[in-house]
């Protein structure tokens, strides 16, 4: 499980694009 949820979190910050950050990554604003 812990496993699963570190690979989640991975894509969730490096690849999924938020709609509420203008369709750009966590990491992408943060680093910005």
């Amino acid at each position: 499980l812990h496993n699963g949820m570190s690979e989640y979190f991975d894509f969730y910050n490096t690849e999924r694009l938020h709609q509420s950050l203008d369709y750009r990554t966590p990491q992408a604003i943060h680093f910005a």
